[in-house]
């Protein structure tokens, strides 16, 4: 492991975890009023099952969530998603060895937080989206309202 790790290092310099939507032969769904998921204040716009699902998990009437372990969220999203009838199954990767045990933290560490947003709809092509903008507006409020991240700081 510590071989891995080493070249992963070298590769990669930064810290990267993802939770995407479902495994790589699958396809990801959008919803049609995320407000089915009780998130806070979505305005009942439409985005990914994903997205709502992890919101679902990490935090309710803008406030945080009981400490989760990875493995906890993952569980607890997958209950979501498959309560609501989607098939999908969130999985995270990981520019890291992470002890998937242990506390699920977006950001760890001390200095300026940062974060890079991106939501592809994937217009005109096979499997469209029509969500994935607004995951990203509500990702977005959750890392400021959460986290304390300051707007200057996430780009989007």
């Amino acid at each position: 492991m510590a071989d891995f790790d080493t070249k992963a290092k070298a590769a990669i310099r930064a810290e990267v975890r993802m939770i995407s939507g479902c495994h790589d032969a699958q396809t990801s769904a959008d919803v049609s009023n995320v407000g089915s998921f009780q998130l806070p204040d979505p305005a009942g716009r439409a985005g990914g099952a994903c997205t709502s699902a992890l919101l679902n998990v990490l935090y309710r009437d803008h406030q945080a969530s009981e400490d989760l372990s990875w493995v906890d969220t993952l569980r607890q999203m997958r209950e979501i998603l498959s309560s609501k009838d989607f098939e999908q199954i969130p999985q995270l990767t990981s520019s890291r060895y992470i002890d998937v045990n242990e506390t699920m933290q977006i950001v760890k560490g001390h200095g300026a937080k940062r974060a890079l947003l991106i939501g592809i709809n994937y217009v005109g092509q096979n499997g469209e989206l029509s969500g994935c903008h607004n995951d990203v507006l509500n990702i977005k409020e959750y890392l400021m309202d959460v986290l304390g991240f300051e707007e200057d700081n996430i780009m989007v």
